[in-house]
């Protein structure tokens, strides 16, 4: 079996082969309650067909879990509080004029329990980090594999009621939209990708790679794929940076190749299909009609949305821009200027700017979960950049990964300063 471990000097010995036992460790019952709360919590996300979801109850279980574990708030998640903190505050000073209209205070909750959900996660992951994103892992592996199951036999009518999970050809699943199904899968794909190369993927990972590949071409969804091959080159560069051979380096080489080839054969059997080759062929040009169209085109709303930022500097409100030209900006940035005005749009691309450096930095620390992070970190900018052209600010399973990812920045940082103390 190939492993990162496989081309290391005979004479390597790891960061901090046993870190000193804290006094605050969680005790065993509340720590089998928490990794329960938190398996429930991310499994259910793939079903938002009904609002509210499930997925906002689990949260809110798990929230309460952690109290119960008292699971502490690492002062290395504070940037992310803060920030987060400062965007929602903005976002309610800017909702103060508009609050009578329709949806406002809906606006406004949903993006303060967004927030809420990620310092959870966030803080849930800075202690027994390896156990809990394993647990974490295995859920959204197994939420995504049933979403893709669903879509797929959707898609191919293989199951009753088809057209349920089905929106003008493309598979929708338990989502509301395309898009929205395709930003859910991007993340376990990554997890399974980074088991591949760590060379410690099963027959179960393949199987539950392929079948999420399958269900990611079926969206055909733009950003989600190009949201894949971002997060994809990302990881394999910073496994290459971290690899401590040349024969290390040449095995993850091989390993990406051999991955090409295998998703190659994938698409041309998909394509075979006639009814998938007519819409891949559609869905892959570059741009749409509705990208670049005269009036109402994705580019031409995202030109008005600077012309009212401008004119805006406390923000337009929740939805009052889209009410105003009948879209929304589709572009994260400017719709947060837009609802959330210049202080909250600022804190947003602060907090963007400050995860790529912090997890940058988190990614080259040798800890157990290291490669775990590098693929967490990839996701996340493949959101960051899918973020210029659709609108992720309330997308679940963003604030899922902003969180897990500061989490795995505060246990880094933690578990580098306690392997210090040890030498």
């Amino acid at each position: 079996m190939i492993t990162l471990d496989s081309a290391r000097p005979a004479n390597y010995q790891p960061l901090s082969p046993a870190l000193p036992a804290r006094a605050n460790e969680v005790p065993r019952l509340a720590e089998t309650l928490l990794c329960a709360a938190l398996f429930l919590c991310v499994f259910s996300s793939f079903y938002v067909l009904r609002q509210p979801a499930p997925y906002e109850g689990l949260v809110a279980l798990l929230g309460l879990t952690c109290i119960v574990a008292r699971v502490p708030v690492d002062r290395g998640v504070l940037p992310l509080i803060g920030l987060l903190l400062i965007l929602q505050c903005a976002g309610i000073a800017s909702a103060f004029p508009v609050i009578d209209h329709a949806d406002v205070l809906h606006f406004i909750s949903i993006s303060s329990y967004l927030s809420v959900s990620a310092v959870v996660f966030a803080c849930v992951l800075t202690r027994n980090t390896g156990p809990r994103f394993a647990v974490l892992r295995a859920a959204y592996v197994s939420a995504a594999v049933i979403a893709s199951l669903i879509g797929i036999g959707a898609f191919f009518n293989l199951i009753p009621g088809s057209e349920t999970f089905m929106l003008h050809g493309r598979a929708v699943s338990t989502f509301k939209d395309p898009n929205g199904f395709g930003q859910f899968l991007v993340p376990p794909m990554l997890l399974l990708i980074e088991r591949v190369l760590e060379g410690v993927a099963r027959l179960r990972h393949i199987v539950a790679m392929t079948i999420i590949g399958v269900a990611l071409l079926l969206v055909f969804s733009r950003g989600a794929w190009g949201h894949l091959m971002i997060s994809i080159f990302i990881m394999v560069g910073l496994f290459l940076l971290i690899a401590r051979s040349r024969s290390e380096r040449k095995r993850l080489v091989t390993l990406v190749v051999a991955a090409i080839l295998v998703g190659a054969a994938t698409m041309t059997a998909l394509l075979s299909n006639e009814t998938v080759g007519e819409m891949l062929m559609q869905r892959a040009r570059l741009l749409q009609e509705y990208d670049v169209g005269s009036s109402g085109s994705r580019f031409n709303i995202q030109e008005k949305s600077i012309e009212e930022i401008l004119d805006h500097p406390n923000g337009m409100g929740p939805w009052v821009f889209g009410n105003r030209y009948g879209l929304v900006s589709h572009n994260s940035y400017l719709g947060t200027l837009l609802n959330h005005g210049w202080l909250g749009g600022i804190a947003y691309l602060t907090l963007t700017l400050v995860s790529f450096a912090a997890g940058f930095r988190a990614s080259l620390i040798r800890t157990p979960w290291q490669l775990s992070t590098i693929a967490i970190y990839a996701t996340f900018i493949g959101y960051a950049f899918q973020s210029l052209l659709v609108d992720t600010d309330h997308v679940r399973p963003y604030y899922l990964i902003l969180g897990v990812l500061w989490g795995l920045i505060a246990a880094s940082v933690r578990h580098q300063a306690l392997a210090r103390d040890v030498t």
